[in-house]
């Protein structure tokens, strides 16, 4: 306890006791020592705060000034105690997030929604695209965390956060899996515009297996668009599981892998530089996504 809140305490107890000797007992302090103080503070202030008298002492007009004074002090401090304390356990502040489209449509949402709920006050600024875009953002810093599939060349801190098979996805009505080749080699190859790796993890398997290349006819923008082109029987095309989403009852999924019998797989990871863990919102997110694994 610093001097002067000390001086407060000992004030009051002296004003509200009216006795030396009962002050020092509240305090559990000698009245020597009590009495030095209250002179020390006379000294400082240059004008008496107590009248004595043979039955006590009462406060001087200064001395009731000084007692209010001190009590307005000793509250300041203790509502100013109680928000820090109040803003040590509240996590404040905007995160700035970068997330792969697939991610972003197919899980994140039920994450955020259990972050905002146990931490109302941290604002978000979501950003989503191919995860080459969002690697971009990220190294430009105009992003704190963010989440890629696939490999990439980020410099900074990361963590597996999912896996996601890759398979073959017909329409239910479509022969069930494992598909037969002359049928794939009938039906067009949807084509979506999706991060490089993915096509060359695609290319690498389909050439493992088969000595000609798939009808490579039909190409899209988007995963949903290739879904929609898929359930009308248009095609066939490879995906990632998450890809289906609350969808995957209308969809045969057949896992790929590979000539040694190993599964194609796609890892998601979350990135962030250890610096950036200074700042609350930024830990607590990076924590709170650890929980969830």
């Amino acid at each position: 306890m610093e001097t002067m809140e000390k001086d407060w305490h000992f004030f009051i107890a002296i004003a509200e006791e009216g006795n030396m000797t009962k002050a020092a007992n509240r305090l559990y302090i000698s009245q020597p020592a009590l009495s030095y103080r209250l002179q020390q503070l006379e000294k400082q202030f240059n004008k008496p705060l107590f009248i004595r008298t043979s039955r006590g002492v009462t406060l001087t007009e200064t001395g009731e000034l000084y007692y209010h004074y001190a009590l307005d002090m000793l509250h300041r401090k203790r509502e100013f105690e109680n928000t820090l304390s109040n803003y040590n356990k509240e996590v404040t502040g905007t995160l700035r997030l970068g997330v792969s489209s697939i991610y972003a449509n197919y899980m994140l949402p039920d994450i955020l929604s259990g972050f905002t709920q146990a931490y109302p006050k941290v604002k978000l600024e979501v950003y989503t695209g191919i995860s080459s875009k969002i690697a971009q953002l990220f190294q430009s810093n105009e992003v704190e965390v963010a989440i890629i599939r696939g490999p990439q060349s980020i410099d900074g801190e990361s963590l597996l956060i999912h896996t996601d098979r890759i398979g073959l996805v017909t329409n239910t009505s479509l022969p069930s899996k494992p598909m037969p080749r002359e049928d794939i080699l009938t039906l067009p190859f949807i084509r979506y515009a999706t991060a490089h790796d993915l096509y060359t993890i695609i290319d690498k398997w389909w050439k493992q297996h088969y000595q000609v290349p798939p009808n490579d006819s039909i190409k899209v923008d988007t995963m949903a668009t290739c879904r929609q082109f898929i359930r009308k029987n248009l095609g066939w095309s490879v995906l990632p599981e998450t890809g289906l989403g609350r969808f995957s009852d209308e969809f045969t999924f057949d896992p790929l892998l590979w000539e040694d019998g190993t599964p194609l797989l796609r890892e998601t990871k979350l990135y962030y530089q250890a610096n950036s863990l200074q700042r609350r919102a930024v830990h607590t997110f990076i924590t709170y996504i650890k929980s969830t694994i």
